[in-house]
């Protein structure tokens, strides 16, 4: 947020503002106002004075058993997160006075202005003097009962990692603070239908998986040393080691995320394996979106769970009723991509029959769909079908030549309609 929009915002007051926040908008409004156009390097001193002054206070009041009462992790074990989340009713307000017009975009514009704080050096310093100011407020609001309060908290958490992966930060590391994050998470994953209205589940799971994924490139970073013997000497490498603590730790996140959010979600949204009786296709769409991200993320580690992924998408694939919906086929074809490229060689021991028979039953019902009474066909499923041979294509070199012409033939000697599909692989 620019400097102009928050003034605008500061400078505009709500009915609603209690005397406590009418008076330190005005005050927000008059530290904002004496930084514009001045000197850059009274910057840091008023954002510092803008989170103490302004931001602290508003959540003084709203304490958080993960937090110690400076903003860092909190080592005395909690109480169960059932009572402790609740200590208070959900919609009452009046004890949360952070509740106003001003304060996520005043969080927001202190997060992106910290980009403008030149030498780089200088930017990474003064982040890391004010991160145990911020992580307060963003934990309260993800972990708020507002849907609309838990969006605006997963999106400034996400803001944040992308800043501390800018000036490659380990904050979330050597606090602590990154499994206290996750812990905030994890507990929406299953904020759907039907306890959970669609258009709120979609708005919170939106920027809930950005966040997640945000947070494991900020904690997880490429930072450890190994000694690798190469001849009679030794070599420093640098990065993540297969093995190591660190990068465990990131796999499990990342499973975490596939297993205990995609995976359990859309089963939770299908019935059996068919997406068609999803009770909210578009969040099948956007849960099925995530899967290629994720899989790149976790590398090699993901073929483990191509026994839950792979046959849920061939259903996906062969479900006539699923071309209702022509973004989810084109969101499984591309969760595919995904496999075929990080997972060749269990894909071609194992798994490609079940790819190849969704890429099939699915060309069958593209075929069905295209060719009406009067021989027209359809736009869109003709662009499935241009995916469709992509795939197909991509496959067949995964396989190889031999077993690929004898599961080619048979497949042809049973129906003519699908040589234009293999007609290229």
């Amino acid at each position: 947020m620019e400097g102009d929009d928050i003034l605008e915002v500061l400078a505009t007051p709500s009915p609603k503002d209690s005397p406590q926040s009418r008076d330190l908008r005005q005050k927000a409004h008059r530290l904002i106002s004496a930084t514009s156009g001045t000197n850059i390097t009274i910057l840091p001193e008023t954002l510092l004075e803008l989170l103490t002054q302004i931001i602290k206070p508003l959540f003084s009041s709203t304490k958080h058993a993960a937090l110690t009462s400076t903003g860092r992790k909190n080592l005395v074990p909690a109480a169960p997160a059932i009572g402790n989340r609740f200590n208070y009713p959900l919609t009452d307000d009046e004890r949360k006075p952070w509740k106003t017009s001003f304060t996520a975009p005043l969080l927001h514009y202190i997060i992106t202005t910290y980009s403008s704080i030149l030498p780089s050096d200088q930017r990474k310093q003064t982040v890391e003097a004010h991160f145990h100011l911020l992580i307060p407020p963003i934990l309260n609001m993800i972990d708020d009962g507002s849907s609309s309060t838990k969006v605006t908290g997963c999106r400034l958490l996400h803001l944040l990692c992308e800043l501390l992966v800018g000036i490659e930060s380990d904050m979330l590391r050597k606090t602590g603070l990154g499994d206290v994050f996750f812990d905030a998470l994890k507990v929406n994953f299953m904020l759907l239908p039907t306890l959970t209205p669609e258009d709120e589940s979609l708005e919170v799971l939106t920027q809930l998986y950005p966040a997640f994924l945000g947070t494991v490139d900020a904690r997880y970073r490429n930072q450890e040393t190994t000694s690798i013997s190469k001849g009679e000497g030794k070599k420093e490498v640098w990065g993540q080691v297969p093995g190591s603590k660190e990068f465990t730790g990131r796999q499990e996140r990342l499973k975490l995320l596939l297993r205990h959010g995609v995976l359990a979600s859309l089963s939770h949204l299908s019935s059996g394996q068919s997406f068609s009786s999803s009770t909210s296709i578009p969040l099948t769409i956007f849960l099925v979106s995530q899967i290629p991200s994720i899989v790149e993320k976790m590398g090699i580690d993901s073929v483990r769970y191509l026994r839950e992924i792979l046959p849920m998408l061939r259903a996906g694939l062969m479900d006539p009723f699923a071309l209702i919906s022509r973004e989810l086929i084109g969101q499984i074809l591309r969760v595919l991509d995904a496999v075929l490229q990080i997972c060749e060689v269990r894909v071609r021991e194992l798994w490609w029959p079940e790819i190849l028979r969704g890429l099939v039953g699915c060309w069958v019902n593209c075929v069905d769909e295209v060719v009406d009474k009067e021989g027209k066909g359809s736009a869109d499923v003709r662009e499935i079908q241009v995916k469709l041979k992509e795939v197909t294509m991509r496959l067949s070199l995964v396989v190889g030549t031999e077993r690929w012409l004898a599961a080619k033939e048979r497949l042809l000697s049973e129906g003519d309609e699908l040589g234009v599909l293999f007609e290229s692989s």
